[in-house]
C-alpha cells in the first residue's frame, strides 16, 4: 500500500523546531523523506539525524507550504513521509569538487546502488543543490541515465541572497554540493515544469559569454540590448548593480519548442556591471535569446494552472488516483507577490483536494519539459504527481 503523509513544523527557535523535526521523523516508519526547510533553521540540524530512510532537505527563501499552512519569515519545515514497501529509494550527496560533473554521475551511482535496484534506470531523479553548479549536475546525471528519465529539483535558497543556503542528506549538512535521490515508487509518477510568462517580440543571439556572464547580444553589450528591449516596451533601464528585482517580470528565455504554445526556459538577470549581466543559469554563444513578460496577476494564478496542467496529464496517462504532490515555485516569483502568497496556496490545495504536498521557494528550478528533455532555469515552477494503487 502506497501512501504520503505530509507534515508542516513551526517554531519560535531553531532549537525547537529542529526537536520537532527529529521527533517526527524517528517516530514514523517509512520509505523516504523529503522536505523544504528555512535557511537559518537547516544550519541549526544535528548533523546526524539518525534514520533509517533515504531523506533529503534544502533550505527555502524565507519558509515553506504544505497544503494546509504557509509559513514566511518563520523557523519552519516541510516534508513528505513516503510509506512505499513495494518501492525503492535511494539517497548519495557530494560535497564540493573541482568536477561537477564526474562527481554527479558517481553520485547518482551510488544512490542507485543505495536504492537496492543496482543500475536499473529509476522513475524518476530528483535533485537539490546549491546554485551555480546545476547544469553540470543534469550532465553528470545524463551522462548515466540519458536524457529521457525524468529529472526534477530545485537549488537551494537563503532569505537574504547572501549564500546562506544549504542541504541535508540525513547523515550530514553540506553548505556547498548536491542530493540526487532515485526513485522507483509502486505507483506512476509525472511531473509538469512551466514558467507562466510570455513572449515580447524581441530578440538577439548571443555573441559572446563566459560561464553565466553574458557580455554581448548581437555583438553588442548585452545590458545595452537589453535595456533597448525595455525602453521600447516602456520598462525602465537597468542600472548597474543588483538588477533581481527589477528584471523579475521581464527575464531573458530561449524557447524550447515552435508548437503553438511554446515552452520558454528563463534565466533570470542578477547582476549588471560594464555592459555585462550575470545569470542564474548558463546561455551559450549561437543561443537566441528574448526577453519574456510576466506580470503580478500571472504570477498569482501561474501555481494553480500548473497543477490543473499536471492533473490533466495524469488523467490522459491513466492515473486514476492521486496520493500526493512536490511543488518547486521560484523564490524570486515568491518574493515579488509575498504579501498574495496565503491566497496563492489557498488556490493551489483546492486544485489538490485533500491531498498532501509540500511546496519550496528555490534559487532554480529543475524540471522536464514536454519534449522529454530535463534542464535547469529559473523563475520556474514545477509540480510532481505521484499516482495512487486505488481508484477514485
Amino acid at each position: 500500500m502506497f501512501s504520503i503523509d505530509s507534515h508542516h513544523i513551526t517554531a519560535s527557535s531553531t532549537a525547537e523546531a529542529a526537536e520537532q523535526l527529529k521527533s517526527q521523523l524517528v517516530s514514523n516508519d517509512c520509505q523516504f523523506v523529503i522536505g523544504f526547510c528555512e535557511a537559518a533553521l537547516l544550519k541549526a540540524l544535528p548533523g546526524e539525524l539518525n534514520l533509517t530512510s533515504p531523506c533529503l532537505f534544502t533550505s527555502s527563501c524565507l519558509g515553506s507550504s504544505n497544503e494546509q499552512q504557509l509559513s514566511l519569515q518563520q523557523h519552519s519545515i516541510s516534508m513528505l513521509q513516503f510509506k512505499d514497501k513495494a518501492g525503492f529509494y535511494g539517497v548519495a550527496s557530494s560535497q564540493a569538487s573541482t568536477d561537477v560533473r564526474s562527481a554527479a554521475a558517481q553520485t547518482l551511482l551510488n544512490a542507485m546502488e543505495k536504492s537496492g535496484r543496482g543500475h536499473l534506470s529509476p522513475q524518476l531523479i530528483w535533485c537539490f543543490q546549491t546554485p551555480g553548479q546545476e547544469e553540470q549536475v543534469l550532465l553528470g546525471i545524463q551522462d548515466i541515465v540519458g536524457t529521457k528519465v525524468p529529472v526534477f529539483g530545485g537549488s537551494s535558497a537563503d532569505n537574504t541572497i547572501e549564500g546562506q543556503w544549504g542541504l541535508h542528506d540525513g547523515s550530514k549538512r553540506l553548505s556547498h554540493g548536491f542530493i540526487i535521490a532515485v526513485l522507483y515508487p509502486s505507483v506512476p509518477v509525472l511531473g509538469y515544469f512551466g514558467s507562466g510568462y510570455e513572449l515580447t517580440g524581441r530578440s538577439g543571439t548571443v555573441t559572446k559569454v563566459s560561464g553565466r556572464k553574458l557580455q554581448e547580444i548581437d555583438g553588442q553589450p548585452a545590458v545595452d540590448v537589453i535595456n533597448t528591449w525595455r525602453t521600447q516596451l516602456g520598462h525602465p533601464m537597468l542600472e548597474d548593480g543588483n538588477v533581481l528585482a527589477a528584471s523579475t517580470m521581464t527575464p531573458i528565455a530561449r524557447l524550447k519548442s515552435s508548437s503553438d504554445i511554446p515552452l520558454l526556459l528563463l534565466s533570470h538577470p542578477a547582476m549588471a556591471s560594464n555592459g555585462c549581466l550575470d545569470l542564474f543559469s548558463e546561455v551559450h554563444p549561437g543561443e537566441t535569446l528574448h526577453l519574456a513578460s510576466g506580470s503580478t496577476r500571472q504570477l498569482l494564478e501561474r501555481g494553480p494552472q500548473v497543477i490543473r496542467t499536471a492533473r490533466d496529464i495524469a488523467k490522459l496517462r491513466g492515473m486514476l488516483s492521486l496520493e500526493g504532490a512536490i511543488i518547486i515555485f521560484c523564490g524570486g516569483c515568491m518574493l515579488a507577490i509575498q504579501n498574495a502568497m496565503a491566497e496563492v496556496q489557498a488556490a493551489m490545495a483546492a486544485e489538490l483536494p485533500d491531498l498532501p504536498f509540500i511546496m519550496g521557494f528555490t534559487f532554480g528550478e529543475q524540471g522536464t519539459f514536454s519534449d522529454g528533455e530535463s534542464r535547469h532555469g529559473n523563475l520556474m515552477i514545477s509540480c510532481t504527481l505521484f499516482g495512487g494503487d486505488r481508484e477514485t
